[in-house]
Protein backbone atom coordinates (compact mmCIF):
# COMPACT_ATOMS: atom_id res chain seq x y z
CA UNK A 1 0.00 0.00 0.00
CA UNK A 2 3.18 2.45 0.39
CA UNK A 3 4.17 1.96 -3.39
CA UNK A 4 0.76 2.36 -4.28
CA UNK A 5 0.29 6.27 -3.22
CA UNK A 6 3.25 7.12 -5.39
CA UNK A 7 1.05 6.08 -8.27
CA UNK A 8 -3.24 6.55 -7.26
CA UNK A 9 -2.46 9.86 -5.25
CA UNK A 10 -1.46 12.14 -8.96
CA UNK A 11 -3.96 9.71 -11.02
CA UNK A 12 -6.36 10.24 -8.66
CA UNK A 13 -6.01 14.52 -8.40
CA UNK A 14 -5.16 14.30 -11.77
CA UNK A 15 -8.88 12.57 -13.05
CA UNK A 16 -10.53 15.31 -10.42
CA UNK A 17 -8.68 17.95 -11.93
CA UNK A 18 -9.32 16.84 -15.52
CA UNK A 19 -12.28 16.84 -15.09
CA UNK A 20 -13.72 19.25 -12.62
CA UNK A 21 -15.74 22.55 -13.79
CA UNK A 22 -14.34 25.50 -12.04
CA UNK A 23 -12.74 28.77 -13.22
CA UNK A 24 -10.04 29.54 -10.57
CA UNK A 25 -7.00 27.42 -11.43
CA UNK A 26 -6.04 24.65 -8.65
CA UNK A 27 -2.20 24.62 -9.83
CA UNK A 28 -1.62 24.62 -5.70
CA UNK A 29 -3.26 21.31 -5.58
CA UNK A 30 -0.72 19.97 -8.29
CA UNK A 31 2.08 21.49 -6.15
CA UNK A 32 0.85 19.81 -2.95
CA UNK A 33 0.82 16.48 -4.19
CA UNK A 34 4.45 16.76 -5.89
CA UNK A 35 6.34 17.81 -2.77
CA UNK A 36 4.52 15.60 -0.58
CA UNK A 37 5.00 12.64 -2.91
CA UNK A 38 8.77 13.96 -3.22
CA UNK A 39 8.87 14.11 0.74
CA UNK A 40 7.51 10.78 0.92
CA UNK A 41 9.90 9.20 -1.47
CA UNK A 42 12.36 10.68 0.27
CA UNK A 43 11.18 9.23 3.55
CA UNK A 44 10.94 5.66 2.13
CA UNK A 45 13.84 5.88 0.63
CA UNK A 46 16.30 6.69 3.01
CA UNK A 47 14.54 6.31 6.48
CA UNK A 48 16.45 4.04 9.20
CA UNK A 49 12.77 2.41 10.00
CA UNK A 50 12.09 -0.90 8.24
CA UNK A 51 9.66 -0.30 5.32
CA UNK A 52 8.70 -2.98 2.60
CA UNK A 53 9.30 -1.62 -0.60
CA UNK A 54 7.35 -3.91 -2.54
CA UNK A 55 3.99 -5.08 -3.72
CA UNK A 56 2.51 -7.86 -5.13
CA UNK A 57 -1.11 -9.09 -5.87
CA UNK A 58 -3.28 -10.82 -8.42
CA UNK A 59 -4.47 -9.27 -11.20
CA UNK A 60 -6.36 -11.03 -14.05
CA UNK A 61 -4.96 -13.95 -15.97
CA UNK A 62 -3.77 -13.42 -19.88
CA UNK A 63 -4.45 -16.81 -21.19
CA UNK A 64 -2.71 -19.08 -18.96
CA UNK A 65 -0.61 -16.59 -17.74
CA UNK A 66 -0.92 -14.87 -14.49
CA UNK A 67 -0.56 -10.84 -14.48
CA UNK A 68 0.30 -9.49 -11.16
CA UNK A 69 -0.10 -6.07 -9.37
CA UNK A 70 3.61 -6.23 -8.76
CA UNK A 71 5.79 -2.91 -7.15
CA UNK A 72 9.39 -2.52 -6.34
CA UNK A 73 10.93 0.76 -5.32
CA UNK A 74 14.80 -0.07 -5.62
CA UNK A 75 17.99 0.13 -7.70
CA UNK A 76 17.53 2.36 -10.67
CA UNK A 77 13.58 2.19 -10.25
CA UNK A 78 14.17 3.82 -6.85
CA UNK A 79 16.55 6.96 -8.26
CA UNK A 80 14.01 7.19 -11.19
CA UNK A 81 10.75 7.84 -8.94
CA UNK A 82 12.75 10.19 -7.11
CA UNK A 83 13.77 12.08 -9.83
CA UNK A 84 10.15 12.01 -11.39
CA UNK A 85 8.75 13.47 -8.07
CA UNK A 86 11.73 16.15 -7.84
CA UNK A 87 11.03 17.26 -11.09
CA UNK A 88 7.69 17.45 -10.89
CA UNK A 89 7.47 19.32 -7.32
CA UNK A 90 10.08 22.03 -9.21
CA UNK A 91 7.53 22.11 -11.88
CA UNK A 92 4.91 22.97 -10.18
CA UNK A 93 6.67 25.06 -7.78
CA UNK A 94 8.17 27.59 -10.67
CA UNK A 95 4.80 28.03 -12.66
CA UNK A 96 2.79 28.66 -9.57
CA UNK A 97 5.21 31.76 -8.36
CA UNK A 98 5.84 32.94 -11.83
CA UNK A 99 2.04 33.06 -11.76
CA UNK A 100 1.63 30.59 -15.22
CA UNK A 101 -1.86 30.30 -14.98
CA UNK A 102 -2.80 26.99 -17.36
CA UNK A 103 -6.09 25.60 -17.19
CA UNK A 104 -7.25 23.06 -14.43
CA UNK A 105 -7.89 20.06 -17.64
CA UNK A 106 -3.83 20.95 -18.13
CA UNK A 107 -2.87 20.55 -14.36
CA UNK A 108 -4.66 17.51 -13.83
CA UNK A 109 -3.14 15.82 -17.20
CA UNK A 110 -0.04 16.72 -15.93
CA UNK A 111 -0.97 14.58 -13.01
CA UNK A 112 -1.90 11.84 -14.67
CA UNK A 113 1.41 11.80 -16.40
CA UNK A 114 3.67 11.93 -13.08
CA UNK A 115 1.27 8.62 -12.04
CA UNK A 116 2.28 7.13 -14.98
CA UNK A 117 5.50 7.19 -15.24
CA UNK A 118 5.98 6.32 -11.62
CA UNK A 119 4.01 3.21 -12.70
CA UNK A 120 6.41 2.57 -15.06
CA UNK A 121 9.67 2.94 -12.87
CA UNK A 122 7.67 1.23 -10.40
CA UNK A 123 6.57 -2.22 -12.20
CA UNK A 124 7.76 -5.31 -12.17
CA UNK A 125 5.42 -7.36 -14.36
CA UNK A 126 5.72 -6.89 -17.81
CA UNK A 127 1.47 -6.30 -18.74
CA UNK A 128 1.63 -3.62 -15.62
CA UNK A 129 4.58 -2.28 -17.30
CA UNK A 130 2.96 -2.03 -20.56
CA UNK A 131 -0.41 -0.81 -18.82
CA UNK A 132 1.42 1.98 -17.26
CA UNK A 133 3.49 2.56 -20.20
CA UNK A 134 -0.08 3.79 -22.13
CA UNK A 135 -1.31 5.92 -19.76
CA UNK A 136 1.80 8.56 -20.02
CA UNK A 137 1.54 8.87 -23.64
CA UNK A 138 -2.66 9.50 -23.52
CA UNK A 139 -2.28 12.33 -21.49
CA UNK A 140 0.51 14.11 -23.50
CA UNK A 141 -0.99 13.54 -26.46
CA UNK A 142 -3.36 15.89 -25.31
CA UNK A 143 -0.93 18.39 -23.69
CA UNK A 144 0.98 19.10 -26.94
CA UNK A 145 -2.20 18.79 -29.29
CA UNK A 146 -3.91 21.27 -27.40
CA UNK A 147 -1.39 23.72 -25.80
CA UNK A 148 1.41 23.28 -28.22
CA UNK A 149 2.63 26.28 -30.29
CA UNK A 150 -0.35 27.03 -32.60
CA UNK A 151 1.61 26.85 -35.95
CA UNK A 152 3.35 23.83 -35.30
CA UNK A 153 1.32 21.44 -32.72
CA UNK A 154 -0.99 19.56 -35.11
CA UNK A 155 2.04 18.46 -37.41
CA UNK A 156 4.04 17.84 -34.36
CA UNK A 157 1.37 15.95 -32.09
CA UNK A 158 0.89 13.54 -35.15
CA UNK A 159 4.27 12.75 -36.00
CA UNK A 160 4.89 12.05 -32.08
CA UNK A 161 1.59 9.72 -31.85
CA UNK A 162 2.34 8.02 -35.11
CA UNK A 163 5.83 7.15 -33.65
CA UNK A 164 5.04 6.16 -30.38
CA UNK A 165 1.41 4.31 -31.22
CA UNK A 166 4.18 2.37 -33.72
CA UNK A 167 6.26 1.89 -30.67
CA UNK A 168 3.57 0.36 -28.57
CA UNK A 169 1.79 -1.50 -30.76
CA UNK A 170 5.32 -3.43 -31.64
CA UNK A 171 5.96 -4.18 -27.93
CA UNK A 172 2.80 -5.11 -27.73
CA UNK A 173 3.33 -7.82 -30.26
CA UNK A 174 6.20 -9.00 -28.35
CA UNK A 175 4.11 -9.54 -25.22
CA UNK A 176 1.57 -11.47 -26.84
CA UNK A 177 4.10 -13.34 -28.48
CA UNK A 178 5.46 -14.10 -24.48
CA UNK A 179 2.05 -14.95 -23.08
CA UNK A 180 1.08 -17.41 -25.73
CA UNK A 181 4.04 -18.84 -27.00
CA UNK A 182 6.72 -19.01 -24.63
CA UNK A 183 4.04 -19.01 -21.67
CA UNK A 184 5.99 -18.23 -18.53
CA UNK A 185 4.20 -19.40 -14.97
CA UNK A 186 3.28 -15.16 -15.12
CA UNK A 187 4.23 -11.73 -16.61
CA UNK A 188 6.69 -11.02 -13.14
CA UNK A 189 10.25 -10.22 -14.18
CA UNK A 190 11.78 -13.15 -12.94
CA UNK A 191 8.84 -15.57 -14.61
CA UNK A 192 9.54 -13.92 -17.80
CA UNK A 193 13.64 -14.53 -18.03
CA UNK A 194 13.10 -17.92 -17.17
CA UNK A 195 11.65 -17.65 -20.81
CA UNK A 196 13.70 -15.44 -22.44
CA UNK A 197 17.09 -15.53 -21.57
CA UNK A 198 17.92 -17.88 -23.88
CA UNK A 199 16.48 -16.60 -26.76
CA UNK A 200 19.71 -14.82 -28.79
CA UNK A 201 19.51 -10.99 -30.12
CA UNK A 202 19.65 -12.36 -33.55
CA UNK A 203 15.99 -13.93 -33.47
CA UNK A 204 13.09 -11.05 -33.90
CA UNK A 205 11.82 -10.93 -30.44
CA UNK A 206 14.20 -9.00 -29.13
CA UNK A 207 14.11 -6.35 -31.69
CA UNK A 208 10.25 -5.50 -30.81
CA UNK A 209 11.13 -4.62 -27.38
CA UNK A 210 14.02 -2.43 -28.47
CA UNK A 211 12.49 -0.52 -31.61
CA UNK A 212 9.87 0.59 -28.93
CA UNK A 213 12.83 1.59 -26.37
CA UNK A 214 14.47 2.91 -28.88
CA UNK A 215 11.92 5.82 -30.11
CA UNK A 216 10.82 6.67 -26.58
CA UNK A 217 14.55 7.67 -25.96
CA UNK A 218 14.97 8.52 -28.80
CA UNK A 219 17.80 7.08 -30.56
CA UNK A 220 19.05 7.68 -34.63
CA UNK A 221 17.12 6.96 -37.38
CA UNK A 222 14.11 6.83 -34.91
CA UNK A 223 14.48 10.36 -33.40
CA UNK A 224 13.04 12.76 -35.63
CA UNK A 225 9.71 13.10 -33.65
CA UNK A 226 11.45 14.82 -31.22
CA UNK A 227 12.91 17.93 -32.26
CA UNK A 228 9.65 19.45 -33.66
CA UNK A 229 8.01 18.00 -30.57
CA UNK A 230 10.30 20.16 -28.04
CA UNK A 231 10.10 22.94 -29.73
CA UNK A 232 6.16 23.10 -29.95
CA UNK A 233 5.41 22.20 -26.63
CA UNK A 234 4.89 24.53 -23.58
CA UNK A 235 7.77 24.48 -21.19
CA UNK A 236 6.63 22.16 -18.76
CA UNK A 237 5.89 19.47 -20.95
CA UNK A 238 9.26 20.26 -23.18
CA UNK A 239 10.49 18.92 -19.50
CA UNK A 240 8.86 16.20 -19.22
CA UNK A 241 9.40 14.73 -22.01
CA UNK A 242 13.25 15.81 -22.02
CA UNK A 243 13.81 14.79 -18.40
CA UNK A 244 11.83 12.08 -17.67
CA UNK A 245 9.94 10.36 -20.97
CA UNK A 246 13.21 9.60 -22.35
CA UNK A 247 14.17 7.85 -19.06
CA UNK A 248 11.40 5.78 -19.62
CA UNK A 249 13.27 4.08 -22.36
CA UNK A 250 16.48 3.91 -21.07
CA UNK A 251 14.96 2.45 -17.66
CA UNK A 252 13.09 -0.43 -19.53
CA UNK A 253 16.26 -1.18 -21.74
CA UNK A 254 18.07 -1.96 -18.49
CA UNK A 255 14.88 -3.62 -16.75
CA UNK A 256 13.74 -5.86 -19.43
CA UNK A 257 15.41 -5.41 -22.57
CA UNK A 258 18.78 -6.30 -21.08
CA UNK A 259 17.30 -8.53 -18.51
CA UNK A 260 15.06 -10.61 -20.71
CA UNK A 261 17.59 -10.53 -23.31
CA UNK A 262 21.27 -11.12 -21.66
CA UNK A 263 23.01 -12.79 -24.65
CA UNK A 264 24.94 -10.05 -26.95
CA UNK A 265 24.95 -10.81 -30.49
CA UNK A 266 27.03 -10.08 -33.25
CA UNK A 267 25.10 -7.33 -34.78
CA UNK A 268 25.29 -5.28 -30.87
CA UNK A 269 28.71 -3.48 -32.12
CA UNK A 270 26.80 -2.30 -35.68
CA UNK A 271 23.72 -1.23 -33.37
CA UNK A 272 26.41 0.79 -31.47
CA UNK A 273 27.82 2.19 -34.49
CA UNK A 274 24.52 2.98 -35.57
CA UNK A 275 24.23 4.95 -32.30
CA UNK A 276 27.25 6.93 -32.26
CA UNK A 277 26.73 7.86 -35.74
CA UNK A 278 23.70 9.25 -34.26
CA UNK A 279 24.98 11.07 -31.20
CA UNK A 280 27.77 12.86 -33.80
CA UNK A 281 24.93 13.74 -35.68
CA UNK A 282 22.78 15.23 -32.98
CA UNK A 283 25.80 17.51 -32.14
CA UNK A 284 26.67 18.58 -35.16
CA UNK A 285 23.11 19.58 -35.78
CA UNK A 286 23.44 21.48 -32.16
CA UNK A 287 26.29 23.29 -33.42
CA UNK A 288 24.86 24.83 -36.34
CA UNK A 289 21.27 25.14 -35.61
CA UNK A 290 20.28 28.81 -34.45
CA UNK A 291 16.91 27.91 -32.57
CA UNK A 292 17.69 27.53 -28.68
CA UNK A 293 14.89 25.02 -28.17
CA UNK A 294 16.20 22.75 -30.82
CA UNK A 295 19.73 23.31 -29.72
CA UNK A 296 18.93 21.86 -26.30
CA UNK A 297 16.64 18.94 -27.88
CA UNK A 298 19.53 17.81 -30.03
CA UNK A 299 21.92 17.86 -27.29
CA UNK A 300 19.50 15.73 -24.88
CA UNK A 301 19.54 13.33 -28.34
CA UNK A 302 22.75 12.79 -27.84
CA UNK A 303 23.46 12.83 -24.27
CA UNK A 304 20.71 9.99 -24.35
CA UNK A 305 22.21 7.92 -26.79
CA UNK A 306 25.89 8.15 -24.72
CA UNK A 307 23.52 6.34 -21.61
CA UNK A 308 22.19 4.14 -24.24
CA UNK A 309 26.22 3.01 -25.51
CA UNK A 310 27.20 2.72 -22.12
CA UNK A 311 24.84 0.51 -21.27
CA UNK A 312 25.49 -1.79 -23.91
CA UNK A 313 29.18 -2.51 -22.55
CA UNK A 314 27.29 -4.44 -20.02
CA UNK A 315 30.12 -3.48 -17.68
CA UNK A 316 29.73 -3.00 -13.85
CA UNK A 317 31.35 1.43 -14.32
CA UNK A 318 29.57 1.66 -17.50
CA UNK A 319 25.97 0.51 -15.86
CA UNK A 320 26.92 2.75 -12.96
CA UNK A 321 28.18 5.93 -14.61
CA UNK A 322 24.86 5.27 -17.26
CA UNK A 323 21.96 4.97 -13.81
CA UNK A 324 24.07 8.41 -12.45
CA UNK A 325 24.23 10.18 -15.53
CA UNK A 326 20.04 9.14 -16.53
CA UNK A 327 19.84 11.13 -12.90
CA UNK A 328 22.01 14.03 -13.53
CA UNK A 329 21.02 14.44 -17.45
CA UNK A 330 16.93 15.25 -16.16
CA UNK A 331 18.37 17.68 -13.40
CA UNK A 332 20.65 19.84 -15.62
CA UNK A 333 18.22 19.66 -18.64
CA UNK A 334 15.62 20.68 -16.23
CA UNK A 335 17.37 24.05 -15.40
CA UNK A 336 18.38 24.62 -19.17
CA UNK A 337 14.73 24.41 -20.25
CA UNK A 338 13.57 26.69 -16.93
CA UNK A 339 16.59 29.29 -17.88
CA UNK A 340 15.33 29.34 -21.61
CA UNK A 341 11.59 29.74 -20.46
CA UNK A 342 12.44 32.69 -18.13
CA UNK A 343 14.30 34.38 -20.66
CA UNK A 344 12.09 33.63 -24.09
CA UNK A 345 8.90 35.07 -21.20
CA UNK A 346 11.05 38.10 -20.14
CA UNK A 347 13.05 39.14 -23.50
CA UNK A 348 11.42 37.11 -26.14
CA UNK A 349 14.42 34.81 -26.84
CA UNK A 350 13.62 32.35 -29.67
CA UNK A 351 17.06 32.01 -31.37
CA UNK A 352 21.07 32.64 -30.53
CA UNK A 353 20.38 36.29 -33.16
CA UNK A 354 17.36 37.45 -30.90
CA UNK A 355 19.53 38.86 -28.45
CA UNK A 356 22.68 39.29 -26.89
CA UNK A 357 24.25 40.99 -23.55
CA UNK A 358 21.87 39.75 -21.51
CA UNK A 359 24.45 38.86 -18.82
CA UNK A 360 24.83 43.17 -17.98
CA UNK A 361 20.80 43.51 -16.94
CA UNK A 362 20.33 40.32 -15.64
CA UNK A 363 23.55 38.87 -14.24
CA UNK A 364 21.83 36.45 -12.05
CA UNK A 365 20.03 34.51 -14.98
CA UNK A 366 23.55 34.47 -16.62
CA UNK A 367 25.19 33.28 -13.52
CA UNK A 368 22.18 30.09 -13.26
CA UNK A 369 22.57 29.24 -17.13
CA UNK A 370 26.24 29.67 -17.57
CA UNK A 371 25.81 26.72 -14.26
CA UNK A 372 23.45 24.43 -16.26
CA UNK A 373 25.21 25.11 -19.41
CA UNK A 374 28.81 24.06 -17.94
CA UNK A 375 27.19 20.92 -16.00
CA UNK A 376 25.80 20.11 -19.84
CA UNK A 377 29.13 20.05 -21.24
CA UNK A 378 30.39 17.86 -18.15
CA UNK A 379 32.65 20.12 -16.16
CA UNK A 380 34.09 18.78 -13.32
CA UNK A 381 33.02 19.32 -10.06
CA UNK A 382 29.07 19.55 -11.72
CA UNK A 383 26.66 16.04 -11.73
CA UNK A 384 26.99 15.21 -15.16
CA UNK A 385 31.11 15.25 -14.83
CA UNK A 386 31.00 11.79 -12.53
CA UNK A 387 28.65 9.60 -14.88
CA UNK A 388 30.31 11.03 -18.04
CA UNK A 389 33.81 9.76 -16.93
CA UNK A 390 32.55 5.92 -16.33
CA UNK A 391 30.84 5.95 -19.66
CA UNK A 392 33.91 6.85 -21.25
CA UNK A 393 35.92 4.74 -19.52
CA UNK A 394 33.43 1.77 -20.09
CA UNK A 395 33.36 2.63 -23.50
CA UNK A 396 36.85 2.51 -24.09
CA UNK A 397 37.03 -0.90 -22.50
CA UNK A 398 34.36 -2.23 -24.37
CA UNK A 399 35.08 -0.91 -27.91
CA UNK A 400 38.02 2.08 -28.32
CA UNK A 401 36.45 3.04 -32.04
CA UNK A 402 33.37 3.64 -29.77
CA UNK A 403 34.79 5.33 -27.35
CA UNK A 404 36.38 7.99 -29.96
CA UNK A 405 32.83 8.54 -31.17
CA UNK A 406 31.89 9.24 -28.18
CA UNK A 407 34.66 11.70 -27.09
CA UNK A 408 33.87 13.80 -30.11
CA UNK A 409 30.51 14.18 -29.20
CA UNK A 410 31.68 14.88 -26.25
CA UNK A 411 33.70 17.70 -27.56
CA UNK A 412 31.14 19.42 -29.31
CA UNK A 413 28.93 19.46 -26.93
CA UNK A 414 31.38 21.75 -25.69
CA UNK A 415 31.16 23.74 -28.48
CA UNK A 416 27.23 23.88 -29.40
CA UNK A 417 27.22 24.26 -25.28
CA UNK A 418 29.56 27.56 -25.22
CA UNK A 419 28.10 28.94 -28.49
CA UNK A 420 24.93 29.02 -27.27
CA UNK A 421 25.64 31.03 -23.93
CA UNK A 422 28.39 33.17 -25.64
CA UNK A 423 25.42 34.42 -28.18
CA UNK A 424 22.67 35.18 -25.80
CA UNK A 425 24.64 36.41 -22.48
CA UNK A 426 27.63 38.17 -23.76
CA UNK A 427 28.70 40.76 -26.56
CA UNK A 428 26.96 44.18 -27.09
CA UNK A 429 23.44 44.83 -26.40
CA UNK A 430 20.55 44.02 -28.21
CA UNK A 431 17.03 43.73 -27.81
CA UNK A 432 16.75 44.38 -24.14
CA UNK A 433 16.21 46.88 -22.00
CA UNK A 434 18.47 49.49 -21.02
CA UNK A 435 17.75 49.45 -17.32
CA UNK A 436 19.17 46.44 -14.97
CA UNK A 437 16.63 44.15 -14.46
CA UNK A 438 15.23 42.63 -10.69
CA UNK A 439 15.66 38.76 -11.08
CA UNK A 440 12.70 37.27 -9.45
CA UNK A 441 13.04 36.37 -5.53
CA UNK A 442 11.19 33.28 -6.15
CA UNK A 443 13.43 31.97 -9.06
CA UNK A 444 16.07 32.17 -6.75
CA UNK A 445 15.28 29.99 -4.63
CA UNK A 446 13.93 27.44 -7.46
CA UNK A 447 17.21 27.77 -9.75
CA UNK A 448 19.96 27.80 -6.36
CA UNK A 449 18.04 24.23 -5.50
CA UNK A 450 18.57 23.07 -9.20
CA UNK A 451 21.91 24.05 -9.04
CA UNK A 452 22.73 23.09 -5.32
CA UNK A 453 21.92 19.38 -6.36
CA UNK A 454 24.04 19.80 -9.70
CA UNK A 455 27.30 20.99 -7.23
CA UNK A 456 26.36 18.18 -4.29
CA UNK A 457 26.11 14.94 -6.39
CA UNK A 458 29.39 16.71 -8.41
CA UNK A 459 30.85 16.77 -5.37
CA UNK A 460 29.88 13.87 -2.91
CA UNK A 461 28.06 11.57 -6.02
CA UNK A 462 27.65 8.55 -3.26
CA UNK A 463 24.79 9.57 -2.01
CA UNK A 464 23.17 8.50 -5.27
CA UNK A 465 25.47 5.18 -5.99
CA UNK A 466 24.41 4.19 -2.62
CA UNK A 467 21.12 4.44 -3.57
CA UNK A 468 21.19 2.45 -6.93
CA UNK A 469 22.87 -0.29 -5.25
CA UNK A 470 20.48 -0.97 -2.38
Amino acid sequence: MLLSLLILLPLLFGLGLTFIKHNRPLGFVGTAVSIYLFLYTLFLLFTNTPVDLTVIAPWFKLGDVQAQIALSLTGLGAGMVLLTTLVFSVLFVYFYTIKKNYSNTFYGLLLLVFGGLNGVFLAQDLLLFYFFWEIVLIPMYFLIGIWGAKNTRISANTTFFIYTILGSFIMLAGIIYIGFQLRPESFLLADVVKQTSSIGNMEVLPWLFLIAFAIKIPLFPLHSWQPAVYKTSPTPVTVILSALMAKMGLFAVVNWLLNMFPTISPNTDNLLYLVAFGLIYASLIALTTNNVKKIVAYSSVAHLALIFMSLYTQSEIGREGAYFQMFSHGIVVMGLWLSLDYMQRKYKLTDIKSISGLAHIDPWIAIFFTLFGLANLGLPLTSSFIGEFMMLNALYSYNPILCIMACMGVILSAAYTLRLSTAILFGARKNLPKKKQKFPKTLYLIFGFISLIILVLGIYPSVLFNLFQN
